[in-house]
Parts: C-alpha cells; sequence; structure tokens
C-alpha cells in the first residue's frame, strides 16, 4: 500500500479536496464536479469494560441484550456503530475467523469499540455505554431496570410472557383472604 503511485493519488485526492473546499467557500453557488466525493472521516473511541474487577456481572449480556436489541437501539439512537472486542467477548469454542486469524482487538482487555462519522456521536454513544456499566455494578440484579426491561423483552420475544401474572396472584390472595 505504500507504493508511489497509492501516494500520488492520495496527495492528488487531498489537493482536490482542498481545492474544493476553497471554491465552496469563495463562492456558495459552486457545485463539486459528479464524481467528486468527501474524504470521510471516522472517529472512533474505546470504553473499557471491567470485567476483570466485576467477573459476576455479564456486562456483555447487558449491552448486547436479547438478540442484540439492547445493542441495535443504542445503535440507531446515537448514530454510531458499536462492536464488543476483546477477551470475553467470543463464546468459549467459537473460531474467530474462517482462515484462523485472530479478530480484531481479541488480545486486549474486554472493551466496547465505537465509531462514526460525527465526534458528538462518538461522545453520545460512550456516554449510554458508561451508564449502562455504571447500573451493571451499582444497581443490583433484581432492581436494574434495564435488566427487568431485557428479560421482559426476552420472554416477549420467546412466547413466554406472562402480563398479567401479578394481577392474578395479587387476586388469589385477596380472594383467600376474605374466605378466611
Amino acid at each position: 500500500m505504500n507504493t508511489r503511485e497509492y501516494r500520488t493519488r492520495k496527495r492528488l485526492e487531498e489537493e482536490r479536496h482542498q481545492l474544493v473546499q476553497k471554491a465552496l467557500s469563495n463562492n456558495p453557488e459552486f457545485k463539486p464536479p459528479p464524481d467528486y466525493k468527501p474524504p470521510i472521516v471516522r472517529v472512533s473511541d474505546k470504553v473499557m469494560i471491567p470485567q476483570e474487577e466485576h467477573p459476576d456481572i455479564n456486562f456483555v449480556g447487558l449491552l448486547i441484550g436479547p438478540r442484540g436489541n439492547t445493542l441495535k437501539n443504542l445503535e440507531k439512537d446515537t448514530g454510531a456503530k458499536i462492536i464488543i472486542r476483546g477477551k470475553g467477548s467470543v463464546k468459549e469454542g467459537k473460531i474467530g475467523r474462517k482462515d484462523g486469524q485472530p479478530l480484531p482487538g481479541e488480545d486486549e482487555p474486554l472493551h466496547a469499540y465505537v465509531t462514526a462519522n460525527n465526534p458528538e456521536n462518538v461522545k453520545k454513544a460512550v456516554e449510554k455505554i458508561k451508564e449502562i456499566i455504571r447500573q451493571g455494578i451499582e444497581v443490583p440484579e433484581g432492581q436494574n431496570d434495564l435488566r427487568r426491561q431485557q428479560l421482559r423483552e426476552l420472554a416477549l420475544l420467546n412466547g413466554t410472557l406472562r402480563e398479567n401474572d401479578g394481577l392474578s396472584k395479587l387476586k388469589q390472595i385477596q380472594q383467600a383472604q376474605t374466605i378466611i
């Protein structure tokens, strides 16, 4: 990738981009050539997941959610792409790639890798991930609202959700008390 042709092409593309940007700033009516594509700048960040300090908490499960829905919703809300990487991100016994090469970031500690075209989107996603991790650590498993919502969603997806189960038990208790 470090050939003379590649370096020359890259330098010429950068120069073209600068000239188009200069023309746009001088003349707002200027239309760039039809084959012009501005360079896409990707911003990325890593959020370390404290799996070593809290081995009893399933952070990967909290972040991914039932059938990946929590992670998909996070990506949709923030506009960033989130990937869980590092040790413990792949289930035991699963191989990384078909060609035997390790996955990117596999030799690093467990972390969430966040990328987007916009730094604000990355920042928003990082804050939401840190909030989920903080809740996982500070709030007990039974009182964690996100966990409860995920379990309810999983039951709904599996078809095992009993919506009025709590109400029927309450009615049974009230009926038993009236009989006594």
